[in-house]
């Protein structure tokens, strides 16, 4: 008898196994996808991370590629701060597109070592202006890569905005003179001689010529002023967006 259950139970098993490797790339897309669909919590997420685990390996780069960065936003959605791109560059890049890997390179960067910390700048201007022009250079590279539009767009501009309006504790123009900022001017005066063709250095060219034309002070209380200012700054860094990817 207690053979017969054994047997009984093995035979289970192997069928259980068979069914379940017999999934096709569209079916295991598609049954990842349906989880996704619910409600993002640490049971779900769970489940989704076991699936991904469990079948990235019958997928091509490209469909892999797509559910990682699926499982990415839905993990996101839930806790922006739960990701440790390191341990998922380890993960996951083996079974993704190498555009894609470097993107959660530049992740890990700005996680280990973030531009901002409670809206005060933490790291120096001339590094600021290196990882805008960092990520100008990885877009350049990748700019046909569909999949990384989105969050590369994203991330540049960001720099670029911390660059045309600093942060709500390191603003360019001083609160209390109302003055641009004197390094600021210098260093980016010193990026566009060096990469005068960079998307960056059209930017702060745009935004020299809208400084020129202030004298180089912005009154945040004066509501004109305050408001053709950030008008310039939103444009700038819209446009950039647009004109690294062309």
């Amino acid at each position: 008898m207690k053979r017969l259950f054994a047997v009984s139970l093995f035979i289970i098993m192997i069928i259980t196994f068979l069914s379940s490797c017999g999934l096709n790339k569209e079916e295991i897309q598609k049954e990842f996808l349906e989880i996704l669909e619910k409600p993002a919590s640490e049971v779900s997420i769970e489940e989704a991370g076991a699936f991904l685990d469990k079948y990235i390996g019958k997928l091509d780069k490209e469909q892999a590629s797509h559910m990682v960065i699926a499982y990415e936003n839905y993990i996101i959605s839930y806790d922006q701060k739960s990701i440790d791109y390191k341990d998922w560059i380890d993960k996951y890049e083996r079974n993704i597109h190498q555009s894609v890997v470097d993107l959660y390179k530049i992740k890990q960067i700005e996680q280990e070592t973030p531009m901002s910390k409670d809206g005060t700048l933490s790291i120096t201007i001339p590094e600021l202006l290196d990882r805008a022009y960092s990520m100008e250079e990885y877009i350049e590279n990748n700019k046909k890569e569909h999949l990384i539009k989105e969050d590369a767009t994203w991330i540049y501009g960001n720099y670029i905005n911390a660059l045309v309006m600093g942060t709500s504790d390191s603003p360019v123009f001083d609160y209390k003179n109302n003055e641009f900022s004197e390094e600021a001017r210098n260093e980016y005066a010193i990026f566009i001689n060096k990469y005068p063709d960079s998307a960056t250095a059209w930017v702060l060219t745009e935004y020299f010529t809208y400084l020129e034309s202030v004298n180089y002070k912005v009154d945040y209380n004066d509501k004109v002023s305050s408001k053709l200012y950030f008008d310039t700054c939103n444009w700038l860094v819209l446009e950039s967006g647009k004109r690294v990817f062309q």
